[in-house]
């Protein structure tokens, strides 16, 4: 008997072939063009607060809006090796469980030094893949569910899975 994760692998594989889509091990091209990027459980290792680059070696690799900052420090958002995310709050979500919302731009290329660090701001947060942050570890609390607050993780294909630390 053919496990789960065996079996959906195998339906993507057959869907993709059928409808013209790329796939990788972390994202899914589309006809259209647009992709579809897995998140991985990876946090980040250390983190400036308050602080985002001045200037950028890339562009953001992967933008995603309207998350919470627990989910860019928590999890990866890129195919290759992220190096660093820079998080830039969205107050219109303020009140919502989960809050600091906003938007998540990750990096592959190198991190920015601290001296880098040049846009001064509450709004702004850096979350690195290495030991270039002020501070050690991933800085926020828990990815919180947004309908109830329970803390939990997402996993690669977004679901949440509450009380958990151990999603894939």
């Amino acid at each position: 008997m053919h496990s789960l994760s065996t079996l959906l692998t195998a339906a993507v594989a057959i869907l993709c072939t059928a409808n013209s889509v790329t796939a990788s091990p972390f994202q899914l091209e589309l006809p259209s063009g647009n992709r579809i990027f897995k998140r991985t459980l990876d946090p980040a290792t250390s983190n400036t607060k308050g602080k985002c680059p001045g200037s950028t070696a890339c562009s953001a690799t992967k933008v995603s809006t309207a998350i919470q900052a627990a989910e860019c420090s928590h999890n990866t958002r890129v195919s290759g090796t992220q190096t660093f995310a820079v998080f830039k709050t969205d107050h219109k979500y303020d009140s919502s469980h989960g809050a600091p919302y906003g938007t998540c731009s990750a990096y592959t290329c190198t991190a920015p030094t601290d001296a880098q660090l040049t846009d001064v701001d509450a709004d702004c947060w850096t979350f690195f893949w290495g030991d270039g942050g002020e501070s050690s570890g991933f800085g926020t609390g828990c990815i919180e569910d947004p309908n109830t607050g329970e803390c939990g993780c997402e996993n690669s294909d977004g679901t949440f899975v509450a009380g958990s630390d151990s999603c894939k």
